[in-house]
């Protein structure tokens, strides 16, 4: 019996080892993904301050889909008309909005900008959507940029974008703006969306895509050959989903760094980026009940269970732990620039981790409570965006 209890006690001191060393390892795995697959393939995320802005650029058209955006809106589009491009359009749509929004629009006397006011939501589109799609219908540019309606540009940013996608032989440039921070929790809770962002799409991969909200530049043609917005009427990660339907319709794309360029302030303090992502967290994820139990504990696992194992377990997988703190810290103090965070605010991940685990649960259950998205006062139902993701 006793060396039966003995055995017993040994077989399960392994198996405790076994999992120490396993939960190590998987927390230390998500850190590396990113410079292994950049030394892997050679990719880096270049800044367009290294291309050359001089030169003639050919015709432009920035597309701004505004709905009651009155408190940002002309601070915005005062730094658009302000840009130093050659030869530029900008064309606001006013989605419907209920505030000054298209009487602001209206105000601001310049020939470059053409307003198109959208009285109606037609039926089956979102209407960020439809305003991208209304937008880009107007447009004579060689090259479409979307972007939101409160960023902000520096007067060269444009030269220098066009510049960087021409000389790389590029059809799409999705670029990472610089981030107005509102305070330490703030810019912790936005470092480590970005650290989500570039595991979810890695973009150094061959086939991958990308797409970024505030700035999504790209050739004309090759925006009609995928489709346009119209191949995505209901899809709420419109800005992503675009990069997928130009992926797949070949066109070329990168990512690149627009710290310095371009400006925005995407939420304003932890609760805004609980409102903001519990509209479209779940439908990131596919409206699938399963993911947000496997995404929040992957999250979880590469950030606080570092801390926890540090202290408890076999000397090895502690030092794995100690490994992704160090991991953890790097990325953030990469990505301050980005955020405007301090250089440590990587070790606030493990904190903006538990934030974001609340989330995805509550964007889950909000959309199964209202039956569906509910953004800027419209509710979109959950069957017929389930119908439309791509």
């Amino acid at each position: 019996m006793a060396v039966f209890m003995a055995g017993h006690y040994n077989d399960t001191l392994v198996t405790v080892i076994a999992i120490f060393w396993a939960l190590a390892a998987l927390a230390l795995a998500p850190w590396l993904v990113e410079p292994l697959g950049q030394l892997v393939t050679g990719w880096r995320r270049r800044s367009i301050a290294s291309s050359a802005p001089d030169g003639p650029r050919p015709r432009l058209s920035v597309i701004v889909a505004a709905l009651d955006e009155a408190g940002t809106i002309e601070p915005a589009m005062r730094t658009l008309l302000a840009l130093d491009y050659p030869d530029l359009e900008v064309i606001a749509v006013d989605d419907r909005s209920t505030d000054a929004t298209g009487a602001i629009l209206d105000r601001i006397a310049d020939p470059r900008l053409k307003v198109v006011h959208v009285r109606e939501l037609p039926s089956g589109w979102l209407g960020k959507n439809h305003a991208m799609h209304v937008g880009a219908a107007q447009a004579t540019g060689e090259w479409l940029l979307f972007t939101d309606a409160d960023v902000h540009f520096e007067r060269d940013a444009l030269r220098r974008a066009v510049a960087f996608a021409e000389s790389r032989s590029l059809d799409h440039l999705a670029l990472l703006p610089q981030l107005a921070s509102g305070g330490w929790a703030e810019s912790v809770m936005v470092g480590l969306f970005g650290v989500a962002f570039m595991l979810h799409l890695q973009p150094w991969r061959r086939g991958s895509w990308v797409g970024v909200g505030a700035f999504n530049l790209v050739r004309a043609p090759a925006y009609r050959r995928a489709g346009g917005h119209a191949a995505l009427p209901m899809d709420v990660v419109d800005d992503v989903k675009l990069g997928k339907k130009l992926v797949e319709t070949g066109a070329t794309r990168d990512l690149a760094d627009g710290a310095g360029f371009v400006r925005v302030r995407w939420v304003v303090g932890v609760g805004g980026i609980v409102r903001g992502l519990t509209k479209n967290m779940f439908a990131a994820m596919k409206f699938r009940w399963w993911m947000p139990f496997v995404a929040s504990a992957a999250v979880l696992g590469m950030t606080v269970w570092p801390v926890a194992g540090v202290w408890v377990g076999p000397l090895g997988a502690r030092v794995l732990c100690g490994v992704s703190i160090v991991a953890m810290a790097l990325h953030g103090f990469r990505d301050r620039r980005m955020t405007n965070g301090p250089a440590l605010q990587g070790l606030g991940y493990p904190l903006a981790a538990l934030v974001f685990a609340y989330i995805m649960f509550r964007s889950m259950i909000a959309t199964y409570a209202q039956g569906g998205v509910r953004w800027r006062g419209t509710l979109y139902p959950l069957e017929e965006l389930k119908r439309n993701v791509t």
